[in-house]
C-alpha cells in the first residue's frame, strides 16, 4: 500500500490536511471524514478505512479545518458550515486528481456522517454507496439526546470546555456549532437517498443514540439501507464498560467490510 499527504487551501483560506492510502490494486474510491472532535487518525477512522482498504478502495481521508488534526484552524471555532464545506472542498480537489472515480462512496462519523448526508441528498448521482456512522441528525433530535443541565451551561458560557479523550488535551468547544445544526437537517431530504446505505451505532450511544438513527432511516428512500447495532459500544466505538478501545472496535471493521463484499460490482 501507498500513502500519500497533500495540502490544499480551502474557501475560508485555511490549510487543509489530506491523506490518500492506495492498496495495490484499486477497485474503488471512498471519502471519508472524522467527527466534532476528531481527525484523520482516530481509531475509528482506521477502522473504517481497514474495511475498505481490505476491499481494493482508495481511501482519502483529511482533517477538517478547527478540528484536532493538521489542518488549520481553532476547535472553538467549529460550525457545521465549516465541516460541510471542508468536504465539498476535497471533492472538488478530488475530482481534479487523475484516480478520481465516478462512482463514489461516502463514509463518515458523527459530524462527518451528517456532513456526507448533506452533501449525498444534493448531489445524489455522484454516490455509489453511503456509509453514514451514527449521524447527527438535527438541533431537536440532539437537543433531545444530549444532558440539558450540561446543555444550558454550554449555551450560557459560550463554550464547552473538558479533556479530549483522543490527545489527553483541554479542548474547548464554541457553542456557535450547535447553533449552526438548525440550518443542516437531514431528515427533509432523506427520500433523495435511494444509493445502498450502512449505519452503524452503538448501543451506548449518547449524543446519537440508536432511537435517532432509527428516525432517520426510516426516512431514507433506499430499498437497500441497514443498520447495524453494535452492543457494549458508545459514540466513538469505544467500549462503554472502560470508556477506551478495545478488541470490540473490529466489530466495526468486519460489519463494514462484510458488508461492501455484499456489493462489490
Amino acid at each position: 500500500m501507498n500513502s500519500h499527504k497533500y495540502v490544499i487551501t480551502n474557501r475560508n483560506g485555511l490549510k487543509l490536511v489530506i491523506q490518500v492510502d492506495e492498496p495495490d490494486v484499486c477497485k474503488g474510491l471512498v471519502l471519508i471524514e472524522h467527527g466534532q472532535r476528531g481527525s484523520k487518525t482516530d481509531q475509528h477512522i482506521q477502522a473504517f478505512a481497514d474495511a475498505f482498504l481490505n476491499n481494493s478502495y482508495r481511501v482519502v481521508r483529511f482533517d477538517a479545518t478547527h478540528s484536532q488534526g493538521e489542518s488549520e484552524g481553532k476547535l472553538e471555532d467549529i460550525t457545521y458550515d465549516t465541516h460541510i464545506s471542508d468536504l465539498e472542498d476535497v471533492i472538488v480537489w478530488a475530482k481534479d486528481q487523475p484516480w478520481f472515480d465516478a462512482q463514489l462512496a461516502l463514509c463518515g462519523h458523527s459530524m462527518g456522517a451528517q456532513a456526507a448526508v448533506w452533501y449525498a441528498e444534493r448531489h445524489p448521482s455522484e454516490i455509489s454507496l453511503l456509509l453514514p456512522m451514527a449521524p447527527t441528525i438535527n438541533y431537536d433530535l440532539w437537543e433531545k439526546a444530549e444532558n440539558s443541565e450540561t446543555t444550558q451551561d454550554w449555551k450560557k458560557q459560550g463554550y464547552i470546555q473538558n479533556r479530549s479523550r483522543s490527545t489527553g488535551k483541554i479542548v474547548r468547544v464554541g457553542w456557535q456549532v450547535n447553533e449552526s445544526l438548525k440550518k443542516f437537517d437531514i431528515l427533509p431530504f432523506a427520500s433523495r437517498l435511494t444509493m445502498p446505505v450502512l449505519n452503524i451505532v452503538g448501543d451506548h450511544d449518547i449524543p446519537c443514540p440508536v432511537a435517532n438513527q432509527e428516525v432517520f432511516m426510516q426516512k431514507i428512500a433506499s430499498s437497500d439501507k441497514q443498520l447495524v447495532v453494535l452492543p457494549g459500544l458508545e459514540h466513538s466505538y469505544r467500549d462503554f464498560d472502560t470508556n477506551e478501545y478495545s478488541n470490540k472496535l473490529q466489530q466495526v471493521t468486519d460489519e463494514i467490510d462484510n458488508w461492501l463484499k455484499a456489493h462489490e460490482n
